[in-house]
């Protein structure tokens, strides 16, 4: 399967004051197609990255990922940019076409002693930073299947991981067909749950339950459909000001 996006994204590294640990993301939200992340990492830095999808991609120079980041609809981004010492000068940018989704669960004959995994079964908008949580889950996957032995791995794994891949394939490429420009395949009940997902997020701006459970769902520690669970719905689609924030 094959769903295009047609994503670029540009990246940066400024400096970051001792203790300032804090991380933002600005995920696109349709129709606005911008959106951006920095990441606290070693040796006093920040990463911070833009990104545009169907062609509203950043610049590559300086200047124009300033005007990029600033266009976006809350400062924060722009204030890291114009507020600390970038440490190159040097944009890097990469292109992200599509994501793909590769089934050889599905396949009948595979050889012996031969096993794919990460990116060449799935290949992720990295606008999500789901990638290398996947491929994590599929080391674990390998674990599981190599404790039946080698008899027969290829299908017990590529099972495993095609339950994995599947969970987090219907969360990113849902999400992306909120714009009207993805095309591909779309999985069923997509737009169903791209209404209430939107709701879960209105609702977890106030409240910590909702929030909690919802960033819980994007660091793949508990499946989409703990988003159902009775609590969480309670609160998603009770009139306002009918639940507190615990």
């Amino acid at each position: 399967d094959e769903v295009t996006v047609d994503l670029a994204y540009s990246t940066v590294e400024v400096e970051r004051p001792p203790g300032a640990n804090r991380a933002y993301l600005f995920a696109p939200s349709a129709p606005s197609t911008r959106g951006g992340t920095a990441i606290p990492v070693e040796d006093d830095r920040w990463v911070v990255t833009l990104f545009g999808l169907h062609g509203d991609h950043p610049p590559t120079d300086p200047a124009g990922v300033g005007a990029f980041a600033d266009s976006l609809p809350t400062d924060d981004l722009v204030s890291l940019l114009d507020d600390h010492e970038w440490r190159t000068t040097d944009v890097a940018h990469y292109p992200f076409p599509s994501s793909l989704r590769r089934r050889y669960e599905a396949v009948q004959r595979f050889p012996e002693g031969l096993l794919v995994t990460g990116d060449a079964v799935a290949s992720f908008n990295p606008v999500y930073g789901q990638g290398m949580s996947v491929a994590a889950l599929d080391a674990l996957a390998l674990h599981d299947a190599l404790a039946g032995g080698r008899d027969g791995l290829g299908a017990r794994f590529f099972g495993r991981v095609g339950d994995v891949a599947d969970v987090v394939w219907r969360m990113t490429v849902g999400a992306d067909f909120e714009f009207a420009a993805t095309t591909g395949p779309k999985p069923r009940g997509t737009d169903l749950f791209n209404r209430y997902v939107a709701r879960v997020v209105d609702t977890a701006q106030e409240n910590g339950y909702v929030s909690d459970r919802f960033a819980r769902v994007l660091r793949l520690e508990h499946p989409p459909t703990s988003l159902l669970a009775p609590g969480v719905l309670w609160r998603v689609l009770a009139p306002t000001g009918l639940v507190g924030d615990a």
